[in-house]
């Protein structure tokens, strides 16, 4: 591959320290503690959303069978 397809995809980049293992194992942590703490009413309105995000991110016809699968 060229240098400037290279360039253009991403391949050449300075190290991000979200990927160091420690970072990771920080953001879970740090997840794990919200999810604890956070009332009932507002993990269910943050999960009822991201669902509802992926629904409507999925075609019509996937959809409907998903619905079908459910609702027979």
């Amino acid at each position: 591959m060229s240098k400037i397809k290279e360039d253009l995809i991403g391949y050449e980049y300075e190290p991000s320290e979200w990927i160091e293992p420690e970072a990771q194992n920080m953001v879970t942590e740090l997840i794990e503690y919200q999810v604890y703490c956070m009332p009932l009413s507002e993990l269910m309105a943050r999960v009822t959303k991201q669902m509802t995000d992926e629904y409507y991110t999925n075609s019509y016809g996937d959809m409907t069978k998903k619905y079908k699968e459910v609702f027979k």
